[in-house]
């Protein structure tokens, strides 16, 4: 009879850490009642994390005995949501971070030195011999139309230093939002895509962008102090082109603690007093222009951790390909870290994704993983777009 009771009470108890929870939720601005995008949101005492949308909204899917959510945004508070029984529904209202004025600090290294080291010690620290498990997304415009859309379930194997990893596709769909028929030059077009799925966590983890502009000598930067009423400090380092460069150059911002000089954020995109002298590349088959440009990445302290969560790439565009076809193509990819895992891992590398963009792995799935996962919510623009497919 013990044994009997013992086996029903561990079935029980395996059964219940077995049970999938979804909580889905908007979060808002407890003194404007806005919506709050990119809330870094992570389930206590796991690995487990999304991000809310644009529009404030989130998914959160998680397996296991968890019942407390942590929310984060270096503007707010850090919040945490108890979840009661049976609750899947929730509106968080996060508290605005009350910032002391900054006051003049003589520093002992101009700004440019400070954000050097900022990058160097993040680069260092950034966590290696790690698989991430992401949700990664691309959009694809062209001549201002949405032709195309893909998603998937992604694991980067990241082994070194600069971030450079294995990817693999766990579940994808491709959705081609078109009714062109797919006649040669259709395909020649379809196939071009600029940004790089494979690099999607090494631009993050090498922060590429920040070194190119640390190299050149068209910059100035600032740099602000704000502390909260816990005494815990930010440092905001803002990226300012000069005035008569005649390039196309990045303006920006890029946040580090003050503390461990860990960067938490960077936004930095093209400049657009300087649009006029748009990068324009001429080679044998191929002429392209760069009009805009956009990255973004948002990275978490977790103890003695210091994990990627988001990044974000925007791109825009004119393209002529060996005469095949002559547009302006726009790409937007969004990649968020769900779960990762430490050590090292043995996997197929006869497996590897090749390709450049994900819409080339075609549909294949076997759930509709961006209701069953967690993954970006689409907001309602976006909804739209992809509406005519029902």
């Amino acid at each position: 009879m013990k044994k009997t009771l013992t086996f029903c009470l561990l079935l029980i108890s395996v059964l219940s850490l077995a049970t999938t929870r979804i909580v889905n939720g908007v979060i808002k601005d407890a003194t404007t009642l806005i919506p709050i995008e990119s809330v870094s949101i992570r389930v206590e005492n796991s690995n487990l994390g999304a991000i809310s949308n644009s529009e404030g909204k989130f998914r959160l899917v998680f397996s296991g005995d968890f019942n407390a959510i942590q929310f984060s945004h270096l503007n707010y508070h850090v919040f945490v949501q108890t979840l009661k029984t049976g609750e899947n529904e929730v509106e968080i209202f996060l508290e605005p971070k009350s910032f002391q004025l900054s006051e003049v600090i003589v520093r002992s290294k101009p700004v440019k030195e400070l954000l050097s080291d900022a990058m160097k010690i993040s680069k260092e620290k950034l966590e290696k011999s790690i698989v991430l498990n992401t949700y990664y997304r691309e959009f694809v415009k062209v001549n201002d139309e949405y032709t195309s859309f893909s998603d998937g379930l992604l694991d980067y194997n990241i082994k070194r230093k600069s971030g450079a990893s294995d990817l693999y596709v766990n579940q994808c769909r491709a959705i081609k939002l078109t009714d062109v028929p797919s006649s040669e030059r259709e395909k020649n077009r379809e196939s071009f895509y600029l940004y790089d799925v494979r690099d999607a966590v090494r631009e993050a983890y090498n922060f590429k962008i920040i070194n190119y502009i640390l190299k050149s000598k068209s910059y100035d930067f600032e740099i602000e102090t704000k502390t909260d009423d816990k005494g815990n400090s930010i440092e905001i380092v803002t990226i300012l082109p000069k005035e008569d460069a005649e390039f196309h150059l990045y303006t920006g911002t890029v946040v580090f603690d003050g503390k461990s000089k860990l960067i938490l954020e960077m936004d930095i995109r093209k400049s657009p007093k300087h649009k006029m002298y748009a990068l324009d590349v001429d080679i044998v088959f191929l002429r392209f222009k760069v009009y805009e440009e956009e990255r973004k990445a948002s990275y978490r302290i977790e103890g003695e951790k210091y994990i990627l969560v988001y990044n974000q790439n925007k791109l825009n565009a004119y393209i002529n390909f060996k005469g095949d076809f002559e547009d302006t193509f726009e790409f937007m990819s969004d990649m968020v870290v769900s779960d990762y895992k430490e050590g090292e891992f043995d996997f197929d590398r006869s497996k590897r994704h090749k390709e450049r963009s994900l819409f080339s792995a075609g549909n294949h799935f076997t759930e509709e993983f961006w209701k069953t996962n967690n993954s970006i919510l689409l907001n309602e623009a976006e909804e739209k777009i992809l509406s005519k497919l029902n």
